[in-house]
């Protein structure tokens, strides 16, 4: 059974890097082909059997075609944005034996792109050397070509995903619950009528593979809409029985979502990736994301793979290379400014560096050596990839930095709208996840026992009550959520720090002068209760831990202790910060920006619980009344 080759060139006239995002997504090319659904079938430890290659990792994948099992390893892909991808199968089941298969993008000199599409077929039997010529030689080459024709369509439209739609009907009675569901959460939720109707419009017609992973942030920015606008209608909408949501947790490698769950009760810090063949543990701010789909009653979705291995899976993975040993090769590179990273499975090193327009226009990275300092080339340079290990080796190199257009658990469960409508969703007892980066907030009432004394319980607690409807309206006004409340006390918790000093000088300033100024919007307190009162507030920015606690989500750890602790050493026209909040580059520029209406002091403190240990922190004194609260 001897290989047949199949090698097909067409021009385009969109460049290759607006092609790339549709040829290089195969999982939808597989779709728009019109070929069968695949299955994953995972890893099985066979007694005697030899180790991995670490250049061969491979998955073990199915598919049904006309009642034939087709079953196949799939060898990692090598990909090279935007220019080229390929890869190869060796089939255990059907009418093949093996299949290498390339395409490469190729820039015209006068503008375009020549594409060609290479495949070599070694059949398995004589149904397979007989089929070829027709299947693939005709029909497989027609559809190729009028799917990538589509494409070069798309491209020149700006588009960077696959409009060959393929929507699956609404559920019976769907329309009417959309419709229903739609004026509801404009005249109920308050959402704003065109981005509910965009959401309209989007659920009946986006394909299968849209529309059962929904990002309101990746949404948002293709309507040219806020993104913070778009995340509450889509909580609202899942309320409302409009969407469904669920939690992905994201492989740290590949950084595909793994094992979706549909509450947070179920999920689990670690996780494993059968792409991969990993273990990976979850955390809050990186690898946890919210994603949303049609709710069954609208639109029954179910997710399906057609590939699972292209360069668009891991589209943070700019290069993937396999290197054997002692094998050096030059990467011509095509890169944004910003810092990237290369790695190989099986190898501690990991090779940082950055692609600066003022760098040289070469870089020599050795998979071997151990890593010195954070080296730079140009983002037309050449990276040189040398693997002096002794083994075959899988190079990838990746941008550092994380898709912003994910809606990370740390910061969707800071949001006082998600605690609102959805108090329930808590972890599961003893469960403990990692939040990476947090700014804590306590805050305090002055001299708060003094004034029960003074005035007796019940008014003085009216005036309680009425500080924690101000001091909650500020934290959510900036994003941030109100975790819990001890005595006269309050948690609060937010994604960076910033919003949350602005929130507290908010509140600060409006509990100073009630009845001078506008209540928030919302608050409605009875007139007795505005008189002036002291806030006292600490801010911590760090890692901390999310946690189960009073069937609330809950957060603990030094940053939150620190945040406590700074709250003591206030005086109630004040506010201390921790080193790491002050420093924060945000919150440096808004202070240099404040001038003259705060004084920003650098002290050295204790705190207690942490014995003798010294801290720098920072007090800020106010001079209140030279800001404008941002809910006013």
């Amino acid at each position: 059974m001897q290989p047949q080759v199949f090698s097909w060139t067409w021009d385009l006239r969109a460049p290759p890097a607006a092609l790339w995002p549709l040829v290089s997504n195969t999982d939808r090319f597989n779709r728009d082909c019109g070929y069968t659904s695949v299955t994953v079938i995972p890893p099985m430890v066979r007694e005697g059997s030899a180790p991995p290659i670490p250049t061969q990792p491979s998955r073990r994948l199915r598919a049904i075609k006309a009642g034939v099992v087709i079953e196949w390893d799939e060898f990692a892909f090598e990909w090279h944005e935007p220019r080229r991808f390929a890869f190869e199968r060796n089939y255990h089941r059907g009418p093949l034996a093996r299949m290498p298969m390339s395409c490469d993008l190729v820039e015209l000199p006068g503008g375009g792109t020549r594409l060609t599409y290479a495949m070599t077929l070694t059949p398995r039997n004589l149904i397979g050397r007989l089929s070829l010529p027709l299947v693939i030689g005709r029909q497989v080459r027609a559809i190729t070509e009028r799917v990538f024709r589509r494409y070069d369509d798309f491209a020149l439209a700006g588009q960077r995903l696959s409009q060959l739609n393929r929507a699956s009907p609404l559920a019976a009675g769907g329309a009417g619950r959309l419709e229903s569901i739609g004026r509801a959460l404009v005249q109920q939720a308050g959402q704003a009528g065109d981005l509910v109707a965009r959401l309209q419009s989007f659920v009946p017609s986006a394909d299968a593979l849209a529309a059962a992973r929904m990002r309101p942030y990746e949404l948002a920015d293709a309507w040219g809409a806020e993104r913070a606008a778009t995340l509450r209608l889509f909580l609202h909408a899942t309320r409302a029985g409009l969407l469904d949501f669920s939690w992905d947790l994201l492989c740290t490698h590949c950084r595909g979502a793994k094992s979706p769950q549909s509450t947070l009760g179920t999920v689990q810090a670690a996780g494993h990736c059968d792409s991969c063949n990993a273990d990976f543990t979850a955390n809050f701010d990186q690898s946890m994301e919210l994603s949303f789909s049609p709710n069954a009653a609208v639109r029954p979705v179910t997710r399906v793979d057609y590939c699972v291995g292209g360069p668009q899976l891991p589209p943070h993975i700019v290069v993937q290379q396999k290197l054997k040993a002692a094998e050096r090769r030059g990467v011509p590179l095509r890169l944004a400014p910003g810092r990237y990273r290369v790695r190989a499975a099986g190898i501690k090193f990991q090779h940082a560096f950055r692609a600066d327009p003022a760098a040289s226009d070469a870089l020599v990275i050795d998979l071997g050596t151990s890593p010195l300092g954070e080296p730079a080339v140009a983002p037309g340079g050449t990276l040189t990839l040398a693997n002096s290990t002794g083994a075959g080796h899988l190079a990838v190199v990746e941008r550092v930095a994380w898709s912003d257009q994910c809606v990370t658990a740390a910061e969707v469960t800071s949001l006082q709208l998600f605690r609102d409508l959805f108090s329930r969703e808590v972890l599961r007892a003893g469960e403990q996840i990692s939040v990476g980066h947090m700014t804590i907030v306590f805050t305090d009432l002055k001299n708060s026992t003094q004034l029960y004394r003074e005035i007796g319980d019940a008014p003085a607690f009216g005036r309680v009550l009425t500080h924690f409807e101000i001091l909650k309206a500020a934290v959510a006004a900036e994003g941030g959520c109100l975790v819990k409340t001890m005595g006269d006390a309050v948690l609060a918790a937010f994604p960076r720090p910033l919003p949350a000093l602005r929130a507290v000088l908010a509140a600060q300033e409006c509990l100073a002068a009630p009845r001078s100024r506008p209540l928030p919007e919302g608050v409605n307190v009875p007139p007795s209760s505005l008189q002036p009162l002291a806030l006292k507030a600490g801010l911590s920015t760090g890692p901390c831990l999310a946690i189960n606690q009073n069937d609330r989500l809950d957060y603990f750890g030094s940053t939150v202790n620190i945040g406590a602790r700074l709250c003591g050493l206030c005086s109630g026209s004040d506010v201390v910060l921790s080193e790491s909040t002050r420093t924060d580059a945000e919150v440096a520029a808004w202070l240099a920006r404040a001038g003259t209406g705060i004084d920003v002091l650098p002290e050295r403190a204790t705190l207690k619980g942490f014995g003798n240990e010294t801290f720098n922190v920072c007090r800020l004194r106010l001079h209140l009344g030279f800001s404008k609260p941002p809910f006013v």
